[in-house]
């Protein structure tokens, strides 16, 4: 009797587990997202807090995200993103209408699939209310069949200042379990669209390097345990392609990481920066006073 070969079911993305507390800035926390929302090309580029939201809203569905079903998480969660009430929901807004396309396999044949990222949702009035939400069921088999995804550290993720440096690190964490792989080539188009700079922006390739590659690369390099680089490569004196490289970091480089992610933000976004910063001086008024 003949049997068909069955894959592993250890081995889906949707069978790992998050760890610690992804919706505190100030704690630990991993969230496990499938490769195919990693590497993705959005038609309409999502703001650095969108893709910091659309993170939870996985996480938060997670345990139950292959079933079509209203997921709810608080919207004080959301808020965890330094934002008013306001901009979550702009970010809302921006997420249900963004058709992302996403790059799929069907009997060993890839194709491209264009999906909205996230279905209707209702939103409480109370300010500190509820946000229920549905994941397109067009996305939901998506995630099923997933076998690759990233862990993100979210300690990391609220500690980045641009949007492509989120991209970047997806991007990272997406391949650096890897096997005797440390680098990957892309196009001028492939790299925009992977990092999701808007059409008609950094179209210059020594714009797009100065503005979007070297920025990714410095908030990486500084934050998290791996360095990044970029090459680029030429046809003639035209830069037609881009080489990217991940390498991790000592143990010490690890440590310092971890350091600059658990200083004040002050002090730590001066340093992203490559300004110098000092805590800011609380002052006792009252003593103050009574001298």
């Amino acid at each position: 009797m003949s049997q068909t070969a069955v894959a592993d079911p250890s081995i889906r993305t949707i069978a790992q587990k998050g760890r610690g507390n992804p919706f505190d800035p100030a704690n630990y926390g991993e969230i496990v997202k499938p490769g195919e929302l990693v590497d993705i090309v959005e038609l309409t580029p999502l703001t650095l807090a969108d893709r910091r939201i659309y993170n939870l809203l996985i996480a938060n569905a997670w345990d139950r995200i292959d079933e079509p079903i209203i997921h709810r998480i608080a919207k004080t969660v959301l808020k965890g993103t330094h934002q008013g009430n306001e901009r979550v929901e702009s970010s809302l807004l921006r997420l249900m209408g963004t058709i992302a396309i996403v790059t799929i396999r069907k009997g060993g044949k890839a194709f491209r699939r264009r999906v909205q990222l996230l279905g209707p949702s209702d939103e409480s009035l109370e300010k500190d209310g509820f946000l229920h939400y549905r994941i397109p069921e067009e996305l939901i088999e998506i995630l099923r069949n997933s076998e690759v995804y990233a862990r993100l550290k979210t300690q990391v993720m609220y500690c980045f200042e641009s949007k492509y440096a989120l991209c970047l690190y997806e991007m990272i964490e997406r391949r650096i379990g890897l096997d005797y792989k440390q680098n990957e080539e892309f196009t001028i188009e492939e790299i925009r669209g992977l990092l999701n700079v808007p059409e008609g922006k950094l179209e210059r390739f020594a714009d797009l390097n100065k503005y979007c590659l070297k920025v990714a690369q410095d908030e990486i390099n500084k934050l998290c345990p791996f360095y990044v680089d970029f090459k680029p490569i030429k046809n003639g004196r035209k830069v037609e392609r881009v080489a990217l490289y991940w390498f991790p970091k000592t143990s010490s480089g690890k440590r310092d990481a971890q350091s600059l992610i658990e200083q004040h933000s002050v002090v730590r976004r001066a340093k992203l920066r490559g300004l110098a910063a000092e805590l800011p001086v609380l002052v006792d008024f009252g003593l103050a006073a009574e001298r």
